[in-house]
Protein backbone atom coordinates (compact mmCIF):
# COMPACT_ATOMS: atom_id res chain seq x y z
CA UNK A 1 0.00 0.00 0.00
CA UNK A 2 2.52 2.48 1.08
CA UNK A 3 4.92 1.64 -2.17
CA UNK A 4 1.20 2.24 -4.18
CA UNK A 5 0.93 5.69 -2.60
CA UNK A 6 4.41 6.15 -3.05
CA UNK A 7 4.46 5.69 -7.00
CA UNK A 8 0.97 7.82 -7.29
CA UNK A 9 2.77 10.64 -5.54
CA UNK A 10 5.92 10.41 -7.59
CA UNK A 11 4.58 9.94 -11.11
CA UNK A 12 2.02 13.19 -9.85
CA UNK A 13 5.58 15.18 -8.97
CA UNK A 14 6.92 14.24 -11.88
CA UNK A 15 3.90 15.81 -13.92
CA UNK A 16 3.82 19.14 -11.99
CA UNK A 17 7.79 19.43 -12.40
CA UNK A 18 7.64 18.85 -16.18
CA UNK A 19 4.48 21.47 -16.34
CA UNK A 20 6.23 23.83 -14.21
CA UNK A 21 9.28 23.14 -16.33
CA UNK A 22 6.55 23.96 -19.53
CA UNK A 23 5.15 26.80 -18.03
CA UNK A 24 8.68 28.74 -17.04
CA UNK A 25 9.92 27.93 -21.01
CA UNK A 26 6.77 29.17 -22.31
CA UNK A 27 6.81 32.65 -20.55
CA UNK A 28 10.79 33.06 -21.60
CA UNK A 29 9.93 33.07 -24.84
CA UNK A 30 6.50 34.80 -24.58
CA UNK A 31 8.67 37.44 -23.05
CA UNK A 32 11.74 37.77 -25.28
CA UNK A 33 9.58 37.29 -28.12
CA UNK A 34 8.99 40.51 -30.52
CA UNK A 35 10.59 42.42 -33.04
CA UNK A 36 13.10 43.89 -31.21
CA UNK A 37 16.50 45.62 -32.12
CA UNK A 38 19.31 46.63 -29.93
CA UNK A 39 22.03 49.05 -29.94
CA UNK A 40 25.65 48.90 -30.54
CA UNK A 41 27.89 50.51 -29.26
CA UNK A 42 30.88 52.48 -31.42
CA UNK A 43 33.91 54.95 -30.01
CA UNK A 44 34.08 55.99 -34.05
CA UNK A 45 30.71 56.43 -34.63
CA UNK A 46 31.06 59.45 -31.01
CA UNK A 47 34.08 60.49 -33.44
CA UNK A 48 31.64 61.53 -35.82
CA UNK A 49 29.49 63.04 -33.45
CA UNK A 50 32.52 65.11 -31.97
CA UNK A 51 33.43 66.06 -35.53
CA UNK A 52 30.17 67.37 -36.01
CA UNK A 53 29.62 64.88 -38.81
CA UNK A 54 26.08 64.48 -40.28
CA UNK A 55 25.34 60.51 -41.03
CA UNK A 56 23.88 60.54 -44.97
CA UNK A 57 20.51 59.44 -45.96
CA UNK A 58 19.68 59.28 -42.45
CA UNK A 59 16.48 61.64 -40.95
CA UNK A 60 17.26 63.10 -37.70
CA UNK A 61 14.81 63.83 -35.04
CA UNK A 62 15.44 65.15 -31.24
CA UNK A 63 14.13 64.82 -28.14
CA UNK A 64 14.12 67.32 -25.00
CA UNK A 65 14.34 70.87 -26.48
CA UNK A 66 16.09 72.19 -30.01
CA UNK A 67 18.84 74.03 -27.80
CA UNK A 68 19.45 71.52 -26.30
CA UNK A 69 18.20 67.87 -26.77
CA UNK A 70 18.51 64.99 -24.59
CA UNK A 71 18.89 63.10 -27.39
CA UNK A 72 19.92 62.73 -31.05
CA UNK A 73 18.41 60.00 -33.33
CA UNK A 74 19.02 59.55 -36.72
CA UNK A 75 17.28 56.83 -38.55
CA UNK A 76 17.65 55.40 -42.42
CA UNK A 77 15.69 57.02 -44.93
CA UNK A 78 14.55 53.21 -45.77
CA UNK A 79 12.63 53.51 -42.25
CA UNK A 80 10.03 55.40 -40.84
CA UNK A 81 10.05 56.43 -36.89
CA UNK A 82 6.73 55.10 -35.55
CA UNK A 83 6.40 58.47 -33.14
CA UNK A 84 3.25 58.06 -31.52
CA UNK A 85 2.61 61.32 -29.03
CA UNK A 86 5.61 63.14 -30.93
CA UNK A 87 8.12 62.04 -28.14
CA UNK A 88 10.45 62.68 -31.08
CA UNK A 89 10.54 65.96 -33.23
CA UNK A 90 11.88 65.74 -36.61
CA UNK A 91 14.70 68.07 -37.65
CA UNK A 92 14.76 69.10 -41.45
CA UNK A 93 18.51 70.01 -43.30
CA UNK A 94 20.33 69.11 -40.74
CA UNK A 95 24.06 70.21 -41.68
CA UNK A 96 27.27 70.09 -39.66
CA UNK A 97 26.67 73.91 -38.28
CA UNK A 98 23.54 72.43 -36.11
CA UNK A 99 25.59 69.45 -35.22
CA UNK A 100 28.16 71.37 -33.66
CA UNK A 101 25.50 73.40 -31.63
CA UNK A 102 24.03 70.57 -30.31
CA UNK A 103 26.81 68.89 -29.44
CA UNK A 104 28.88 71.77 -27.84
CA UNK A 105 26.23 72.57 -25.98
CA UNK A 106 24.92 69.04 -24.17
CA UNK A 107 28.55 68.34 -24.55
CA UNK A 108 30.48 71.25 -23.31
CA UNK A 109 33.45 68.84 -22.26
CA UNK A 110 33.95 66.97 -25.07
CA UNK A 111 32.67 64.41 -23.63
CA UNK A 112 35.80 62.88 -21.62
CA UNK A 113 33.54 59.77 -20.98
CA UNK A 114 33.03 60.69 -17.09
CA UNK A 115 29.49 60.89 -15.88
CA UNK A 116 27.26 63.07 -17.67
CA UNK A 117 28.40 62.03 -20.95
CA UNK A 118 26.94 61.47 -24.31
CA UNK A 119 26.81 58.13 -25.93
CA UNK A 120 27.10 57.12 -29.51
CA UNK A 121 25.33 53.82 -30.95
CA UNK A 122 24.08 51.86 -33.95
CA UNK A 123 20.61 51.15 -34.03
CA UNK A 124 20.41 47.37 -35.10
CA UNK A 125 17.19 45.16 -36.04
CA UNK A 126 16.86 42.25 -34.95
CA UNK A 127 18.83 40.72 -37.51
CA UNK A 128 21.86 42.87 -36.49
CA UNK A 129 21.51 44.96 -39.04
CA UNK A 130 22.22 48.96 -38.92
CA UNK A 131 19.39 50.82 -39.58
CA UNK A 132 19.97 54.28 -37.45
CA UNK A 133 22.21 55.59 -34.43
CA UNK A 134 21.46 57.17 -31.08
CA UNK A 135 23.38 59.63 -29.21
CA UNK A 136 22.31 59.85 -25.48
CA UNK A 137 23.21 60.48 -22.41
CA UNK A 138 22.06 57.39 -21.88
CA UNK A 139 23.63 53.87 -23.08
CA UNK A 140 20.50 51.47 -23.78
CA UNK A 141 16.29 52.01 -24.79
CA UNK A 142 13.55 49.83 -26.26
CA UNK A 143 13.50 49.84 -29.84
CA UNK A 144 10.55 48.06 -31.65
CA UNK A 145 10.49 47.28 -35.34
CA UNK A 146 6.64 47.13 -36.89
CA UNK A 147 5.08 46.30 -39.93
CA UNK A 148 6.21 47.98 -43.01
CA UNK A 149 10.03 49.43 -42.07
CA UNK A 150 8.65 51.40 -39.30
CA UNK A 151 10.58 51.72 -35.98
CA UNK A 152 9.67 52.82 -32.54
CA UNK A 153 12.41 54.23 -29.97
CA UNK A 154 12.21 55.03 -26.81
CA UNK A 155 13.68 58.70 -25.37
CA UNK A 156 16.29 58.48 -22.82
CA UNK A 157 14.93 59.46 -19.05
CA UNK A 158 15.03 55.91 -17.36
CA UNK A 159 11.03 55.67 -17.98
CA UNK A 160 9.55 53.64 -20.55
CA UNK A 161 6.91 55.08 -22.15
CA UNK A 162 3.75 53.52 -23.40
CA UNK A 163 3.88 53.91 -26.88
CA UNK A 164 0.99 51.31 -27.77
CA UNK A 165 -1.57 53.56 -28.04
CA UNK A 166 -2.57 53.76 -23.90
CA UNK A 167 -2.44 57.43 -22.53
CA UNK A 168 -1.60 59.94 -25.17
CA UNK A 169 1.94 59.40 -25.11
CA UNK A 170 3.03 62.13 -24.15
CA UNK A 171 5.63 63.54 -21.61
CA UNK A 172 8.44 65.48 -20.35
CA UNK A 173 10.01 65.10 -23.46
CA UNK A 174 7.48 66.03 -25.59
CA UNK A 175 7.61 68.86 -28.29
CA UNK A 176 5.16 71.21 -27.13
CA UNK A 177 4.50 72.13 -30.21
CA UNK A 178 7.68 73.42 -31.14
CA UNK A 179 8.70 74.24 -34.52
CA UNK A 180 12.36 74.42 -36.19
CA UNK A 181 14.22 76.60 -38.80
CA UNK A 182 14.75 75.14 -41.84
CA UNK A 183 17.26 76.19 -44.58
CA UNK A 184 16.86 77.71 -47.86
Amino acid sequence: MIEKNYKIISSRNRLLTLLAGLVVIFLTVACAGGNYGSLDRDRELDNMYLNYEVIPEHRYYITGGYAAPKAILAIHRNYVLDNPGSLWVPVPNVDSVQMQKWVDTIAPDMNFRGSGAYYASYILDPSGKRVGVWYAIETFTTVKFLEGNRIQVYPPDGKQYNLDGGGNGRGFFSSGGESFPTRP
